[in-house]
C-alpha cells in the first residue's frame, strides 16, 4: 500500500475520531452517541447495525441501544433488554476482548447467533467497553456481508470503543438508578411493580420516556395485551430441577424479545407469566405476534434445545385501565390452556 493513501487514511481516521469525540462531548444520551458514531464513522467502516449493549447493576443482562443503516433491517429497539448468559455478551465480559465472528452461516457459537442469522446478519464484531479495567458493556457492528470487515476497520471500531466509553460509562450510571427497582433479576425484563406503574396513557408515554424506550405516540387509543404462560412449567421443575426451569424461563424471554422487535414493554408478571404491552397495535397484528411466538418457542425451542409449548391470551381493545386488560388477557390465556389440555385428554384416552 503507497505510503501516500496510508497518510490519507490516517488522516481521515483521525478527523473522524476527533469530530466524533467533539459530538459527544456533553452527551449522556446513548441514542445521540450511537447517531455520531453512525454519521462520523460509517463513511471509514460500513455496517448495517451498530449497537452498545450496557450491563445493569447486577450484571446478569444488558440494556441494549441499536440503529441500522441499511433500508428493511430489523434490529433491537433502543431500551431494550438482552440476558448475557450463553451469550457473546457473557464471552466479552468474561475474556475482556474483541470476539469476532464474520461467518455466522457456518458458524453459531452463542446463543443469540441463531436470531441474529434469521435476521440476515453475517458478520459481527463485539468490542468491549472499559471503565477502570473492567468492562461495563459492549459495542457491536454487524453487516448483513460475511468476511466484511477489515483488520484496519477493526481496529479503528477499537479505536472508536475506547473513545466513548467514558460518556456512556456516565449514562450507564444514570439508567442503573431507574433499573434497580423496575426489572425481574432472572430474565432482565420489567417486573410486576414497573406493569402496575402503567394505569393510564399518560402514564404509558412517561414510563417509555423514562426508560428510553423509542416512541412516536402522541395518542394511545388501542392497547393489546399478551398473556404468557409455560405449559406444565412445575412439571419441568420437579423433573429436572429449579435451576434448569429458571434457564428455560431466560430462554423464553429471549425469544419474546426476538419475536416482538420494537415492542420492548415486556413484564413478568410472577412465576412463569409474562405479559407484552403493545400500544396502538389491531386485533390482527396483536394475534400475528402471538402465533410468532408459538411457532419460535417450538422452532427455536429452550437453552436445551427442547421444544417449548406455551399458552397465550391475547386481548385488544380500545385504551381503559391497563389492570382490566391484563386481566381479559390472563382469562383468554386460560381458556386457551384448558382447551389444549382438554385436546390432549382426548387424543391420550383415545
Amino acid at each position: 500500500m503507497p505510503e501516500k493513501f496510508k497518510l490519507e487514511q490516517e488522516v481521515k481516521r483521525l478527523r473522524a475520531i476527533n469530530q466524533l469525540l467533539y459530538a459527544t462531548r456533553d452527551s449522556q444520551n446513548i441514542l445521540e452517541i450511537l447517531t455520531a458514531v453512525r454519521d462520523q464513522i460509517h463513511p471509514l467502516v460500513t455496517f448495517d447495525r451498530i449497537g452498545f449493549l450496557i450491563a445493569e447493576p447486577k450484571g446478569k443482562y444488558c440494556i441494549v441501544h441499536e440503529l441500522v443503516t441499511k433500508n428493511g433491517l430489523p434490529c433491537s429497539s433502543p431500551g431494550d433488554i438482552m440476558p448475557i448468559e450463553h451469550t457473546a455478551i457473557e464471552w466479552s465480559f468474561r475474556e475482556q476482548r474483541t470476539h469476532i465472528n464474520q461467518n455466522l452461516a457456518a458458524k453459531h457459537e452463542f446463543l443469540e447467533d441463531p436470531f441474529l442469522f434469521e435476521q440476515s446478519i453475517q458478520s459481527i464484531i463485539r468490542i468491549p467497553l472499559f471503565k477502570s479495567g473492567h468492562v461495563f458493556g459492549i459495542m457491536t457492528i454487524k453487516s448483513t456481508k460475511k468476511n466484511h470487515f477489515s483488520k484496519e476497520n477493526i481496529a479503528l471500531l477499537e479505536d472508536v470503543a475506547i473513545h466513548l466509553s467514558s460518556s456512556l460509562y456516565i449514562s450507564k450510571l444514570v439508567m442503573d438508578l431507574k433499573l434497580q427497582a423496575t426489572t425481574d433479576g432472572l430474565t432482565g425484563v420489567f417486573n410486576r411493580h414497573a406493569l402496575r406503574m402503567i394505569h393510564n396513557r399518560e402514564s404509558l408515554i412517561t414510563f417509555m420516556d423514562t426508560f428510553v424506550i423509542e416512541h412516536q405516540f402522541h395518542q394511545i387509543d388501542t392497547a393489546a395485551v399478551l398473556m404468557i404462560d409455560i405449559d406444565d412449567f412445575k412439571l419441568y421443575n420437579d423433573t429436572y430441577g429449579h435451576d434448569q426451569g429458571d434457564q428455560r424461563l431466560v430462554a423464553l424471554t429471549q425469544i419474546l424479545r426476538y419475536a416482538t422487535p420494537g415492542h420492548q414493554l415486556i413484564f413478568r408478571y410472577g412465576g412463569d407469566e409474562f405479559v407484552i404491552l403493545l400500544p396502538n397495535v389491531t386485533q390482527l397484528e396483536a394475534h400475528n405476534i402471538a402465533t410468532k411466538i408459538h411457532q419460535s418457542t417450538l422452532k427455536l425451542g429452550d437453552h436445551r434445545g427442547e421444544a417449548v409449548s406455551v399458552s397465550i391470551g391475547v386481548t385488544c381493545a380500545p385504551w381503559e385501565e391497563l389492570a382490566s386488560l391484563v386481566h381479559l388477557a390472563d382469562q383468554a390465556m386460560y381458556v386457551q390452556k384448558k382447551r389444549r389440555h382438554t385436546v390432549t385428554s382426548e387424543l391420550e384416552f383415545s
